[in-house]
């Protein structure tokens, strides 16, 4: 294999690692979410595979940029996914420094905003019409952010803290609810909980009317292709 052959091949294979690592990363949310044996932050799935992950997605981000024709330009056009990239918690544990709980929790889950960029990105390119493509990245980005508003819901609101919350599916329920901005028949009771509330009613205020929109292109086009057929013709 020739050298051209091979410095082709690096990017391509780079974007693989990082979608995979995307994945294994959103799973180890979910392996955490379910866990009954401590502190997500102190121990736990998705805490041994964040540094890794994160090591893959600078590899990525950086190899991109070395292949890029115009590479300050990429650097600054991309710098959002170079943020996103960095493993903060590990950073922080190296240094010894003692962050709040808030802000531990923050800086512990960034790499999953650029992980879900990532997978967001796969759909978009494997879509062959454009419309459809970005169409599918906003339901990708909806139920992601559902999924993961249960997560966060069921963890903070269950065990006690809300009689409501009896179980996970009844934490999903009632994230799909808000997101719809329908609206539950119980309300959160943590601080966490009316925060997870407040962003899904936003997210469904600005992802929704995205459908009504394609929904109306798709109408349209049918239509359009309706009055050219043979029988309008005439």
């Amino acid at each position: 294999m020739s050298a051209r052959a091979i410095l082709t091949a690096i990017p391509k294979v780079t974007r693989i690692l990082v979608v995979l690592a995307s994945a294994l990363l959103v799973a180890a949310i979910s392996v955490d979410a379910f866990a009954t044996d401590g502190d997500i932050l102190l121990r736990g799935f998705y805490r041994s595979v964040q540094l890794p992950v994160c090591v893959v997605f600078l590899i990525g981000f950086f190899v991109d940029m070395y292949v890029s024709p115009k590479r300050a330009r990429y650097f600054f056009s991309h710098l959002i996914i170079l943020v996103l990239s960095i493993p903060y918690s590990a950073i922080v544990e190296a240094a010894g420094v003692k962050l709040g709980a808030t802000a531990s929790y923050v800086i512990h889950f960034v790499p999953t905003v650029r992980a879900v960029m990532a997978l967001v990105v796969l759909v978009v390119f494997i879509s062959k019409n454009r419309l459809v493509g970005f169409f599918l990245s906003y339901v990708l980005i909806l139920a992601l952010m559902v999924y993961f508003s249960s997560l966060i819901f069921f963890l903070y609101e269950g065990a006690g803290a809300n009689p409501h919350v009896v179980s996970y599916w009844t934490a999903l329920w009632w994230c799909v609810l808000q997101a719809t901005t329908l609206g539950a028949s119980f309300y959160a009771c943590t601080t966490v909980g009316k925060a997870v509330a407040m962003a899904l009613s936003a997210t469904g205020v600005m992802m929704f009317p995205v459908f009504t929109v394609y929904f109306t292109g798709v109408v349209r086009k049918y239509l359009d292709s309706y009055k050219k057929s043979s029988i309008f013709a005439n």
